[in-house]
């Protein structure tokens, strides 16, 4: 299927949003109340508790949900599933057992999320952890071989081995997205991403850091005036400042960039075109989808990044080489 086409499935509206730091509009919102064949159980738009995808990581929806504990045993497939909540913000624990398949959901405190996934007839492994924030990460066993993967967010997990992701993952987080795959999320936005390389960015690299800079500064005006400029430049600037945060700085520029972060991440549902804001200058996902773009548009995302200040993606006269950062 087109990408262009899986746009469509979503009924996108054309109009994008008026400023990176606002919400989307409803009508553009990947999770809905609408009913699908997969809307059923402990995670329908009226189960015991309800997912969101927030930035590109799952999360509960914490004014959504009942304490409580639910199972069910049918056709072969046991599932058990309990909530718990401290101070209104919600917890769960959630099993899923077959005899070709089982599952381990947790979430701690709304965000905090570790997923382990096991086939027994092959004892393959996987286990997925979500912080509150930070690194995204992702183990996978089979035998003596251990594959470690890791990003900022699931969309970059599941590029980095779309195939084995889906296998171990796919099924429950499309549950949780009541009937939304995760594949299609990520199509869908890496081709809003392609459109967006229309337009030169209106910012880059270092501007960023220059700003970054001022958030030490001597003056508490100038730092605040820093952090001010920074949330207004919104979401496309998250990959850079996560990037930062891995790098020397003080704690005074340490504290005031996880405001921010913070403050650029509503509680609201991701739509493909709040995710592209998000990605369109992020290095480490354009090198991870390079290898399945055409020339025209690999060259179209290097001078993106080249504009933006960042370095392009290798290309040779083979296969894409895709360099890691120190995210990747």
């Amino acid at each position: 299927m087109k990408l262009s086409l899986l746009v469509a499935v979503f009924g996108l509206s054309i109009v994008e949003v008026a400023s990176f730091a606002e919400g989307p509009p409803d009508e553009e919102r990947l999770s809905t109340g609408r009913t699908t064949a997969e809307d059923d159980g402990f995670f329908a738009t009226s189960g015991i508790v309800r997912f969101q995808l927030v930035q590109g990581r799952l999360c509960l929806d914490c004014p959504r949900h009942r304490k409580g504990s639910q199972n069910c045993d049918q056709d072969g497939v046991y599932e058990s599933i309990t909530v718990t909540a401290d101070r209104g913000i919600p917890s769960l624990h959630y099993v899923c057992e077959s005899d070709s398949h089982q599952l381990t959901l947790s979430v701690e405190q709304a965000t905090t999320m570790r997923i382990e996934s096991w086939f027994p007839d092959t004892g393959e492994r996987s286990v997925l952890e979500q912080p509150a924030s930070g690194v995204v990460r992702w183990k996978h066993t089979r035998g003596d071989q251990l594959d470690k993967y890791g990003g900022d967010n699931l969309l970059h997990l599941r590029r980095a081995n779309p195939v084995l992701f889906d296998q171990h993952f796919g099924g429950l987080i499309q549950r949780l997205l009541r009937g939304v795959s995760l594949q299609t999320i990520s199509l869908a936005t890496e081709q809003r991403m392609l459109d967006e390389l229309a337009s030169r960015p209106t910012l880059d690299e270092s501007t960023i850091r220059q700003c970054v800079e001022q958030l030490r500064a001597n003056r508490i005006s100038e730092r605040v005036a820093a952090e001010r400029q920074l949330l207004s430049w919104g979401t496309p600037i998250v990959p850079s400042l996560h990037h930062i945060l891995d790098g020397d700085i003080d704690a005074e520029q340490r504290q005031r960039i996880k405001r921010i972060l913070a403050r650029l991440r509503p509680m609201i549902d991701d739509t493909p075109t709040s995710l592209a804001k998000l990605l369109v200058n992020d290095r480490g996902y354009w090198s991870r989808i390079a290898a399945d773009l055409p020339a025209d548009q690999l060259q179209l995302a290097n001078h993106h990044l080249r504009s933006f200040g960042v370095a392009p993606i290798e290309i040779t006269g083979g296969p894409v080489a895709r360099i890691a950062t120190a995210r990747d």
